[in-house]
Order: C-alpha cells, then sequence, then structure tokens
C-alpha cells in the first residue's frame, strides 16, 4: 500500500469509498432501530403482511 506516488489518490478513493459504504450500512439499520421498523427477516415479509390485511380488511371488515 502507498508504494507508488502515482496511486496513492486511487487507493484513498478505495478506501474512502469502502468506509462510506460500511457507514451506509450501519447508518441504515440503526436509522430502522431507532424508529422500530423491522430488521432482518422481518423486514422482507412487512409490506405483504400489511396489504394481506387491509385486503382482509376490506372484505371481512375490522372485527
Amino acid at each position: 500500500m502507498f508504494q507508488n506516488p502515482n496511486w496513492i489518490w486511487l487507493e484513498v478513493l478505495v478506501l474512502v469509498l469502502a468506509i462510506l459504504f460500511v457507514a451506509a450500512i450501519l447508518g441504515t439499520y440503526i436509522y430502522k432501530r431507532i424508529h422500530h421498523m423491522p430488521t432482518g427477516d422481518c423486514a422482507c415479509c412487512q409490506a405483504n403482511t400489511k396489504k394481506l390485511l387491509k385486503q382482509y380488511r376490506k372484505k371481512y371488515g375490522s372485527h
């Protein structure tokens, strides 16, 4: 690392992009946890569940 002065800018750019990528993933996770949004396995099926419940309540009422 940092052996050729002509490629230092590229190495720094790759390092910054990697740090931003990891920070974005962690930031998204923290945001979801703070706002009580589902994370992990529950996140993918929550939208389907809400849609299914909406259709059920429309057809059978909210009892």
